[in-house]
């Protein structure tokens, strides 16, 4: 059974140290966005439903209007 060798310098080591550890920030960092999403689309829904409700009392207004127009 041979084994084989592989040699790595210090900067190497460094280097891959710091390229995992920007990984592991990215990740952190998505996980953080994906707790938020969820309240993000409940303001979303909210602000639709909001908008919603203006619209239909404009629709209802204008409809208003037109009927006392046309008396």
């Amino acid at each position: 059974m041979s084994k084989t060798t592989i040699s790595i310098s210090v900067e190497e080591k460094l280097k891959a140290l710091y390229d995992l550890q920007c990984v592991d920030s990215e990740i952190d960092q998505l996980r953080i966005v994906r707790g938020e999403l969820p309240v993000e689309i409940q303001d979303l829904e909210d602000e639709i439903a909001r908008l919603e409700a203006r619209l239909e009392k404009f629709e209802e207004e204008k409809s208003i209007l037109k009927t006392e127009q046309n008396f």
